[in-house]
């Protein structure tokens, strides 16, 4: 049969609008194309490259900004959104049961709008700190200890006795200050020997910090900026025990995607086939488009 037209350009479809937690910039989601699709398959899901290639391909925001410069949350909301808005809001993870008595495999069904929900950012203050931007540089917070021994403390002020804790946050010019870790930090630190300890060098000032100062500021940043990637619990539906599993939110959305993107080159096959069209043209193609056009070919094939 003669070539068909080559299929128009993507046109610039939304899939999903919302507001990131962390930095509160509103963003739409662009549908989705073929080539998006062979990105997903041409790289680990693991590598935080793949993401910020993801946010510039797909995220439109008012102003343009940088991605990369977007905390780690914010990055891992706009994935988890995508997988959303594509393969819908259930998500059912599958973890082992580890009853030795039972060991089965049992399912943990969520909604991502109630995990969002869950992990939304918290005020900048805790039981024993609070956490306040930096005059001089915005990105930068100055972590403050809450008095030590709360009501106790306070008599023993009003009584003129001074409590120490041996382990004063400092202030002034020694004050702890710390940053939210970017997408763009993942990227310089992936793939060293450990990647933990140079994100933390990156990120907080001085490097070096006392055992409960350092919590501090992990609560600090936990509460500013929750990470996605955390435990799920719940009853093994075989013998009722507890169960419990670690969700790594962004990996385990961008592995629904890439699985879901690997048909991709049996689509272009078909279409080529069928319409002789060029694979950048497929490749131009909305997902729900392009499979409309490929169930078409294969019943002309089969019939």
């Amino acid at each position: 049969m003669p070539a068909a037209p080559a299929p128009r350009p993507h046109s610039e479809a939304i899939v999903a609008q919302f507001v990131l937690p962390v930095s509160g910039v509103a963003v739409a989601l662009r549908q989705p194309t073929g080539a998006e699709d062979l990105l997903l398959t041409e790289h680990r899901v693991d590598d935080p490259a793949l993401a910020l290639a993801l946010a510039e391909r797909l995220g439109r925001t008012d102003p343009a900004l940088d991605w990369a410069e977007l905390p780690v949350s914010d990055i891992d909301t706009l994935i988890v959104r995508l997988r959303q808005a594509i393969l819908g809001n259930r998500v059912i993870a599958e973890v082992t049961c580890a009853n030795a008595s039972c060991g089965q495999r049992a399912d943990l069904p969520f909604g991502i709008d109630a995990y969002l929900a869950h992990h939304r950012p918290g005020p900048g203050r805790g039981r024993d700190w609070s956490a306040e931007n930096s005059t001089d540089a915005p990105e930068w917070f100055v972590l403050h200890a809450a008095a030590a021994g709360g009501i106790n403390a306070r008599k023993a002020q009003r009584a003129g006795k001074t409590r120490r804790t041996g382990d004063d946050v400092p202030t002034g010019a020694e004050a702890v200050r710390f940053r939210l870790p970017t997408l763009a930090d993942q990227i310089a630190v992936d793939g060293l020997p450990d990647a933990v300890a140079a994100l933390a060098a990156r990120c907080i000032r001085p490097s070096t910090l006392p055992g409960r100062t350092r919590a501090r500021v992990e609560a600090a940043m936990a509460a500013l900026a929750p990470s996605l990637a955390g435990p799920l619990q719940g009853p093994c539906p075989h013998c009722a025990s507890p169960i419990a599993a670690r969700f790594e939110a962004r990996l385990y959305c961008l592995q629904e995607l890439s699985d879901r993107a690997r048909f991709i080159f049996d689509d272009i096959d078909a279409l080529a086939e069928r319409y002789h069209w060029s694979e950048r043209a497929i490749l131009t193609l909305p997902h729900v488009r392009r499979t409309s056009y490929v169930e078409r070919a294969r019943r002309a094939r089969l019939g």
